[in-house]
């Protein structure tokens, strides 16, 4: 299985691809781990790290751009080294850039999710649980979720990060936006709707990199990605 994280800057995405790893590997299972990001070196081992090919410092420097400019440049220059960063393995884990937007709307960003996916391709996209304590900022990281794997074509769940510092109690925001009379109530059943005839998953699964916990759930929410039987709603 291949598995993209996805999210904001600052949502622990390293954090994450570090401790899940590890797990992993505590559960028996083949892991390998790649860097994408080609501005920041990673706080895990990558047994494969763009940065052998494309240093955004580099890029800059080269063509004279900012910051922004020499990521979107770097993220084309990473198509050329797509092979080389392919790997295989019963879990093979890919961080990518800080910047969500940068990798999701470019071009560049969607082309090298293709050439790296297969049948098994998943995305988890994560969100830092501090910043999804309410109705409506719950709801929008859930149409975020949606957003990329519409943009990525691969199947996406929501995984809220951080909970260690932000416990949020998913059942009693949905609970919360069921009972408002208002387009937050239509926005979610529309939503549900759309999630129930995709691959999709409206299950919101809370995780801590810091001290290790949640990832049970998100081993088993994998297996149900690509389980007949599993419910993912």
């Amino acid at each position: 299985m291949k598995i993209f994280v996805i999210g904001p800057a600052g949502c622990g995405k390293s954090s994450f691809v570090k401790s899940f790893s590890e797990y992993l590997r505590d559960m028996s299972e083949g892991v390998r781990c790649v860097n994408l990001d080609p501005a920041t070196d990673p706080v895990f081992k990558a047994d494969k790290d763009v940065r052998s090919f494309v240093k955004t410092d580099e890029v800059m420097k080269k063509y004279g751009l900012g910051i922004n400019g020499g990521l979107l440049k770097s993220m084309d220059e990473v198509l050329f080294y797509v092979k080389d960063l392919d790997m295989s393995g019963d879990y093979v884990i890919y961080d990518t850039p800080g910047q969500m937007e940068i990798f999701i709307y470019s071009s560049s960003g969607r082309r090298i999710i293709e050439k790296l996916s297969d049948k098994t391709t998943v995305g988890l996209f994560l969100m830092d649980s501090s910043l999804v304590t309410d109705p409506e900022s719950f709801l929008s990281a859930v149409l975020q979720n949606v957003i990329v794997s519409l943009r990525l074509s691969i199947p996406t769940a929501t995984v809220l990060t951080k909970k260690d510092v932000a416990d949020v109690d998913v059942e009693k925001v949905m609970e919360e936006i069921s009972r408002k009379n208002s387009v937050l109530a239509e926005l979610l059943e529309k939503t549900s709707y759309f999630i129930e005839y995709t691959t999709l998953s409206l299950r919101v699964v809370k995780v801590s990199s810091f001290d290790e916990t949640g990832f049970d759930d998100v081993y088993s929410l994998l297996d149900e990605m690509f389980c007949a039987c599993g419910d993912l709603s």
